[in-house]
């Protein structure tokens, strides 16, 4: 995410914003919204680790795009495809 995120920086994530899951859970219990276009979210990628990317929109089968800002080194959607709705940790509330 350089440059809107910087080495070092500490993020706030509101883990509430999407739903309410379990914390040893996979799936959300309940859904109340879904991610918008443009907004900054944390998410496990298909080899399970922690990423931070933009949502570059929803896709059909209840995924989303992850697109990051640094688009010629970033490691995201255009690598590894469509990241499934249930993989999100949460939204980045401040940068």
């Amino acid at each position: 995410m350089v440059p809107a995120i910087k080495p070092g920086s500490i993020l706030v994530v509101n883990k509430l914003a999407y739903g309410l899951r379990l914390p040893w859970g996979e799936a959300y219990l309940v859904w109340w919204a879904v991610p918008k276009q443009g907004e900054v979210l944390v998410f496990y990628t298909p080899y399970r680790e922690i990423a931070v990317k933009r949502c570059a929109g929803l896709t059909e089968n209840h995924s989303f795009l992850a697109l990051g800002d640094n688009s010629l080194y970033s490691y995201d959607s255009r690598s590894y495809g469509p990241i499934p709705l249930h993989n999100i940790l949460g939204k980045v509330v401040t940068l």
